[in-house]
């Protein structure tokens, strides 16, 4: 199965994380935040004209830069599952 980046990804599914292509630098930042591989997450919001995607880990809402999240692939496992 294709991934999709998370930037493109539908809000307000369960998303599990496949795949994060970063620097070191922010592989660590992301591992700070919860964020790695196999971790299901949510998608809450796309801004508009190319504002952050908001994410929901742990139960805590995390703002990312579209280009950010654009380095995040992930796969749509299923929706309204928290």
């Amino acid at each position: 199965m294709r991934y999709i980046e998370l930037s493109k990804a539908p809000c307000n599914e369960t998303l599990e994380v496949k795949a994060i292509y970063s620097d070191v630098d922010w592989g660590k930042r992301f591992e700070s935040m919860g964020i790695r591989r196999g971790r299901h997450i949510r998608k809450i919001a796309n801004q508009p004209f190319g504002g952050p995607v908001v994410i929901e880990v742990d139960g805590m809402k995390i703002s990312l830069g579209k280009n950010i999240a654009a380095k995040i692939e992930v796969e749509v496992l299923s929706s309204h599952l928290h």
